[in-house]
């Protein structure tokens, strides 16, 4: 067994030296940086007459693609590239499953028309297509002319898995040298989840350890996953449909249930008591309802959830491993070692999944490799419990027949070693049941503590407006509104400091609405009582239209209100300088959608910094003598994200 994992570990080295040495320039000198925009299209039914007709407000991004994301909204990149001559290129995109992919195509010139486009229908969710370079990725060919921008709308829709695409350029022969390279090694990683199965099973029929076969679980699900991302899996649904979106979300799911019941018998845990015991019993109950739920059409609902579990179980087995290593034991260096390299590819590959700029292809198999090195640093820990185990019976049986031969009072000397030993091992159990129960109650207390230090300030804060009321006088109804609004915000806050402390134990801080279908004209008019509130001194105008007042939309009624009142204030705060305070709040119906729009006749922003004051303490360079912090455009972009992704 030993020889079997140093051949699999240098296996495993060439292909990553290979992967590593296959990750070069993806674009040749003369080809230009591409500029990337983005738009969302919620309804999924504009087409490429309304994109080129001015109805999509595309946004600037940096990222090379659209970031991961669970939605039902049709979403819409721009690419604009250019080449110094006249050129072949190829436009790669990863990964593959996204099920419909639309790419139009055309030299960037004044009046361009949809028949001037060309069209190149992908997706995992179509049958191969003749327009694809490969079946393994969504690639097409594109003729760039010298100095001509080429200008290239992408339109990406899944539905029923997550939504994300990664876009790179290519000369044709270093496309097809990556394609090959990326293939081979691709296929190679797999090769070795096969013989490294073969092993476990093996390892299984000498020791019957439940935990070879969680591990060959894993394996299979692993290798099947990267099967998918590397699009080998459309070779079995190379008619489209949703085989393929079927096929990798059902061994993402049962992924992690096979790797919760892996990393509680790689840890041993029995005990309910435990509260990693729980960290895995939850997430295997997670994992089975997700793939479950994708049989019955809810794993786009489902996949955030289990993505959450999945990231939350391999980083806290990741840290329970680092502090249960035992000096001289080297199986529990072992097994740290697979769980801290299992939550290492997991973060490359979200990061890449995040559209991180400067990550390679390969980070996208991150995750497959990490699964690959975790289950041959598991199987070499249980082999090495194995010759552990061996070594000490051998031992003990030699200690045996030493004992035999004794006399009868070296017996009884013995006795009284071994007598010794088992008190004093004894001592140590106990002393160490007792650091841990204490190390339990600290943190118990220590999250006590945390919860008292927000709620204490937030009650007296209650406290001191219940005792202005008292001096209120019946018929002072102004200042009994105002009370009874700070009330509100104050319960407002504490449900969302508690949200927040909830939503930060699994993945920090986090800007989720909570929908729900409200009539616009409520949330327009409160955001300009509020406003009017905030500024006496203003002039709002509010103006909605008779087709919309009865318009209802599936918002976060308070995010939205307080985005109004964000805008509603800088347009009051930006006016004063022209000396027209005139500001108009308007709601109308356009193409079917609800269109809210804060009008003013203020200093303006410079064209060329638009998309800079949407970032956090960033203001615009004709603002310098009037006073702000550069947060309250920052606030609406986020809001008007969060709700675009949500």
């Amino acid at each position: 067994m030993r020889h079997q994992c140093r051949l699999l570990f240098c296996v495993f080295s060439v292909l990553v030296a290979a992967m590593l040495a296959a990750v070069g320039p993806a674009r040749a000198d003369v080809m230009s940086e591409p500029e990337f925009a983005i738009f969302a299209d919620p309804s999924a039914t504009l087409t490429l007459a309304d994109i080129i007709g001015g109805d999509a407000n595309f946004r600037p991004v940096k990222n090379h693609g659209i970031p991961a994301q669970f939605t039902t909204d049709a979403v819409w990149l721009r690419v604009t590239i250019s080449s110094e001559k006249t050129m072949r290129a190829v436009m790669a995109l990863t990964p593959t499953f996204v099920e419909f992919v639309d790419i139009y195509a055309a030299d960037e010139r004044p009046g361009l028309s949809v028949a001037d486009f060309a069209h190149f229908g992908l997706g995992a969710g179509r049958p191969l297509s003749d327009d694809a370079l490969s079946g393994f990725e969504d690639a097409v060919a594109l003729e760039l002319g010298a100095g001509i921008p080429k200008v290239i709308y992408i339109r990406a829709a899944s539905p029923n898995v997550m939504m994300m695409l990664n876009v790179r350029f290519y000369q044709p022969r270093d496309y097809l040298m990556h394609k090959a390279l990326v293939s081979t090694v691709g296929g190679a990683v797999i090769g070795c989840m096969a013989l490294l199965l073969v092993t476990q099973l093996m390892l299984y029929r000498s020791d019957p350890d439940p935990l070879y076969l969680f591990l060959a679980l894993s394996t299979i699900s692993a290798a099947a996953y990267h099967m998918g991302s590397l699009g080998y899996a459309r070779l079995l649904f190379s008619e489209g449909g949703r085989g393929n979106d079927l096929f990798l979300a059902f061994f993402s799911s049962f992924g992690l249930l096979a790797g919760a019941m892996t990393t509680m018998r790689a840890f041993d845990l029995t005990s309910p008591r435990h509260w990693m015991y729980w960290v895995c019993v939850i997430s295997g109950a997670v994992g089975l309802v997700s793939t479950l739920s994708i049989f019955v059409g809810l794993n786009l609902y489902t996949a955030p959830v289990r993505n959450i579990f999945i990231l939350a179980c391999v980083t806290l087995a990741a840290i329970y491993g680092l502090v249960t290593i035992r000096p001289g034991d080297w199986a529990s260096y072992l097994r740290a070692a697979a769980f801290l390299v299992l939550w290492v590819g997991m973060t490359v590959m979200l990061l890449y999944y995040w559209n991180v700029p400067g990550l390679p292809d390969w980070a996208s198999k991150g995750y497959a490799i990490a699964c690959l090195l975790e289950a041959l640093l598991l199987t070499a820990m249980l082999s090495w419990r194995l010759r552990a185990a061996h070594h000490l019976n051998s031992a003990l049986q030699e200690k045996a027949l030493q004992a035999a031969r004794s006399a009868g009072q070296r017996a009884a000397e013995m006795v009284e070693i071994r007598t010794a030993e088992l008190a004093e091992a004894k001592r140590t159990a106990e002393a160490a049941l007792e650091a841990e129960l204490q190390q339990q109650k600290n943190q118990v207390r220590f999250m006590e503590v945390i919860s008292h230090q927000y709620r204490t300030p937030l009650a007296s804060i209650r406290s001191s407006v219940d005792t202005m009321e008292l001096g209120l006088r019946d018929d002072d109804k102004a200042n009994h509104l105002r009370i009874a609004r700070i009330r509100r915000g104050i319960a407002r806050l504490v449900e969302v400091l508690e949200i927040n402390l909830e939503r930060s134990r699994v993945q920090g801080l986090a800007l989720e609405p909570e929908a729900t279908p409200t009539p616009v004209s409520t949330i327009v008019l409160d955001a300009a009582r509020r406003s009017r509130d905030l500024m006496p001194d203003a002039t709002i105008t509010v103006d909605i239209t008779e087709d919309a007042v009865g318009a209802a939309i599936c918002v976060d009624a308070d995010m939205v209100n307080l985005a109004l009142v964000n805008l509603l204030e800088n347009a009051v705060k930006y006016s004063g300088p022209t000396g027209n305070g005139s500001v108009m709040l308007s709601v109308e119906i356009v193409g079917g959608n609800v269109r809210i729009a804060v009008e003013d006749q203020g200093i303006g922003i410079p064209s060329d910094e638009i998309g800079k004051v949407l970032q956090a303490r960033v203001r615009g360079s004709n603002t310098s003598r009037i006073k702000g912090t550069g947060m309250g455009l920052s606030l609406v972009s986020r809001i008007a994200t969060a709700h675009a992704a949500a």
